[in-house]
């Protein structure tokens, strides 16, 4: 028995060999695999690049029929998750794809909720891949922590707004990291120029913080908002994280000019009677008139 296995080897082997040039890997994995399909992770990626923790993102993966000749039978493909991300509430790490035929891709899409714990630089996801003639198991390796010592919640910046009037911004974000964050500052500016600087101080790890400031902006025309946080080292020098920027239209304040209305205005009313003054005449006249009656009398 020991022997026919051999021969057989070795017949597979020159067989093999004895395959044109234009015979492509594919092709000699259907030869050994006359079974069936061979569905393979052909690309992914993650929102971001990197996992955050405490941040939700999102796993897109593109798998692949690699071969050329056979169908991918019922095809099913389940990721074990490592600790500290889940699928978000109401899913599954398992997605069943059916067939597959050859050389047909499909894409897999799965949101997932993380956790603050997370302390590894990188995630291992295990993929499975099944078919009816085979399995075989592949594993993701994901970065993951931030380079960046904020994660940003939530923002508002204006868009538009009048001469001279009150504008207002809004972030809500939350330390990361292991260490405390000293010197923490929330900057606004205009155009490149600091209008606002709000001391917030240290921030401990996963503390959650939110700022607002208010300031206007005396030019019309387009400005750009830029919200920013300021933070130190533990040498004292100091950094900057962009949080955010906007483009913001700033029109002319209806303060600082006069209305063509409000000069008809002021001319309509120098042209409308002068009740006072009229009544002071004819006041004078009853006094003239009867001074004349009282000297008449005399007479």
């Amino acid at each position: 028995m020991k022997r026919r296995i051999t021969a057989f080897t070795i017949l597979l082997m020159l067989l093999i060999l004895a395959i044109p040039n234009t015979v492509n890997a594919n092709q000699v994995n259907d030869i050994l695999n006359v079974n069936g399909g061979y569905v393979v992770i052909e690309s992914y990626s993650i929102t971001n690049e990197r996992i955050i923790p405490g941040e939700p993102f999102v796993l897109t993966m593109v798998v692949k029929n690699a071969s050329n000749m056979y169908a991918a039978r019922n095809t099913l493909v389940d990721i074990i998750n490592p600790s500290g991300v889940s699928p978000e509430y109401g899913k599954v790490s398992e997605f069943y794809l059916g067939d597959i035929e050859p050389g047909v891709t499909k894409t897999i899409e799965l949101k997932y909720d993380t956790w603050t714990s997370i302390k590894s630089d990188t995630l291992d996801f295990q993929v499975i891949i099944v078919t009816d003639t085979n399995s075989h198991t592949t594993n993701l390796r994901i970065p993951s922590g931030s380079e960046e010592p904020f994660s940003v919640l939530a923002i508002d910046i204006p868009t538009n707004g009048a001469q001279g009037d009150s504008l207002s911004t809004s972030l809500t974000f939350r330390a990361l990291g292991e260490e405390d964050i000293k010197d923490v500052a929330y900057v606004v500016r205009v155009d490149g120029e600091e209008v606002v600087c709000t001391t917030i101080g240290m921030m401990k790890p996963d503390a959650t913080k939110n700022s607002a400031a208010a300031f206007s902006i005396a030019d019309a025309g387009e400005h750009t908002i830029e919200i920013l946080l300021r933070y130190s080292d533990e040498t004292g020098k100091q950094y900057y994280m962009e949080a955010g920027q906007e483009k913001i239209v700033i029109i002319q304040g209806t303060n600082q000019q006069a209305t063509p209305g409000g000069l008809e205005n002021i001319t309509r009313n120098n042209t409308e009677p002068n009740y006072i003054g009229m009544g002071a005449l004819a006041a004078v006249i009853v006094v003239l008139f009867f001074s004349v009656v009282v000297i008449l009398k005399k007479k």
